[in-house]
């Protein structure tokens, strides 16, 4: 029996209690034999049945419906082939198998939606792929990355943000590379190869109205671009937000070497929840890598895995391995948790191979550089799906007396769950923190924000009370950075999320 997978929008706590659909007693009978099949499958992440933790939706002799708690979960297909089986046992002929997963929804009432724009509306999470320093394979990293996802069951994008030098069509070359108009506004439609959806200005041409776009070559590509470093962060975003998207689980986006006005603008235009970063050995990478991890933290997003690409030579002879470009970095100075969340990949032929024949090596499936990338793929997952089980580890709704008890529960707030607006009749800053359960709400004297330092809330020196200052025009959100306040004056500040929280720290 094949089984099918497809998804629904919803969430944990909003999932359906069981319910039956037969009536008879032989049928009851039957759906009890059914159940208790399927309660000796167990969820290797929390060793519990499927029965006790509630995902079994509904059971008839057509269908058995099933949904998991996150598009994320490290044993997915593990779990449908166990499921899979014990039907097959069970019945004959066996119910169909139909799993969905209990996608996490952007809150309608945060102003993090805004962010994303109708291209971006059905994606459930945007990850980084960066470096700081040229020439490390992180495009590499990251095509590859992107299939190994997909291959694991997800669905997949990945955004080429290199507009002086996009790599995407020179590593992945699919045979039909036009960019199509979507029915969406003027929106474009990504290109998809082997289940993955593409899109790099390399692919777009002239014709398409992206600014910057080159006319088409031969080779299968455009020509370069030649933009000036204000458009750059233009067209980037353009190519962002103004392609349909579609349903992905994740949307992979490669950055540009550095920290520069593109990366800054990408993090402050959308929510970014995660980043890969990639580095090779020596102490010259790893200086610039930790320059990278420094700017994500300011930026609220954590960095929660990385690549060591190129890290050692295997000698086909012995299998020894040796170490070319220096030291390997460990996890500790990447500021990661563990080991286990840094990936070493070799150097090898295979890889380049694989990139001048514009087949990506994950796709290979023997080669031990795609086992690593499984590896990364299967520590990228994982996490993801942590952050979707166990939201206690960043409360998003605290109690008046946990802030008051612990000046360190703002800083483990999820920043994406915070808004921050003024309201002209209370002449007043309002601070919402989102949870399940509703919002908390806090109110803040303008003057307490126009005082203090926009990044680091250190009081100001000199600050004279300015009616005409006060009056504030507008808040706009910059991705999980914080928000950008402009002033009576027509000044504006962006302050970060840290600042913002402060007030509520303070007000207290």
């Amino acid at each position: 029996m094949s089984h099918t997978l497809f998804r629904v929008a919803g969430t944990a706590a909003s999932r359906p209690f069981f319910t039956r659909s037969l009536s008879t007693r032989a049928d009851l009978k039957w759906e009890e034999k059914i159940m208790s099949a399927l309660s000796q499958v167990r969820d290797p992440v929390t060793n519990r049945s499927i029965r006790a933790l509630g995902y079994i939706q509904s059971i008839s002799p057509s269908a058995v419906q099933v949904e998991l708690p996150s598009p994320f979960h490290p044993n997915r297909l593990e779990l449908v082939k166990d499921m899979t089986a014990c039907l097959q046992e069970a019945a004959n002929p066996a119910p169909k198998l139909k799993v969905s997963y209990a996608e996490r929804g952007h809150d309608a009432n945060s102003d993090t939606a805004p962010l994303r724009g109708p291209g971006l509306e059905h994606v459930q999470r945007i990850m980084a792929v960066y470096s700081c320093k040229g020439g490390v394979g992180k495009s590499t990293v990251a095509t590859n990355l992107a299939f190994a996802l997909s291959r694991q069951g997800l669905r997949v994008g990945l955004l080429d943000c290199d507009v002086y030098g996009p790599s995407l069509p020179t590593l992945v070359r699919p045979v039909d590379i036009t960019v199509k108009r979507s029915e969406i506004g003027k929106m474009v439609c990504p290109i998809e190869h082997e289940g993955v959806k593409l899109l790099s200005l390399g692919y777009v041409s002239s014709k398409s109205g992206v600014p910057g776009a080159g006319s088409a070559t031969s080779s299968g590509g455009n020509d370069p671009a030649v933009i000036r470093g204000p458009m750059a962060s233009r067209v980037v975003t353009q190519l962002l937000k103004g392609t349909e998207w579609g349903e992905l689980d994740v949307l992979l986006l490669d950055l540009p070497p550095g920290t520069g006005d593109v990366q800054l603008t990408i993090c402050q235009e959308i929510v970014i929840e995660g980043a890969v970063a990639v580095t090779t050995p020596g102490s010259l990478a790893k200086a610039d890598v930790l320059k990278g991890i420094e700017m994500f933290e300011t930026l609220n997003i954590p960095t929660i895995c990385a690549v060591e690409n190129m890290s050692y030579f295997r000698n086909p002879v012995n299998d020894e391995k040796h170490y070319l470009l220096g030291t390997p970095i460990s996890h500790e100075e990447m500021s990661l948790e563990s080991e286990a969340d840094l990936v070493r990949i070799p150097m090898s032929e295979a890889v380049s191979k694989a990139n001048d024949d514009g087949v990506p090596v994950a796709l290979l499936g023997t080669a031990e550089e795609a086992s690593a990338y499984e590896e990364l793929a299967a520590i990228l997952t994982r996490r993801l799906f942590d952050r979707d089980i166990c939201p206690s580890s960043q409360p998003s709704d605290p109690s008046e007396s946990e802030l008051e008890a612990s000046p360190s529960t703002v800083d483990s707030i999820d920043v994406n769950n915070v808004s921050l607006t003024y309201d002209h009749n209370r002449k007043s800053f309002v601070i919402r923190i989102f949870s399940e359960d509703g919002a908390s709400e806090s109110l803040a004297d303008p003057e307490a924000l126009r005082t203090v330092n926009p990044k680091t809330g250190e009081l100001l020196e000199d600050t004279k009370k300015n009616t005409r200052m006060l009056a504030v025009k507008a808040t706009e959100r910059k991705g999980s950075y914080g928000y950008a306040v402009t002033w009576g004056n027509g000044a504006t500040f962006i302050y970060s999320m840290k600042v913002i929280l402060n007030l509520v720290k303070n007000n207290k």
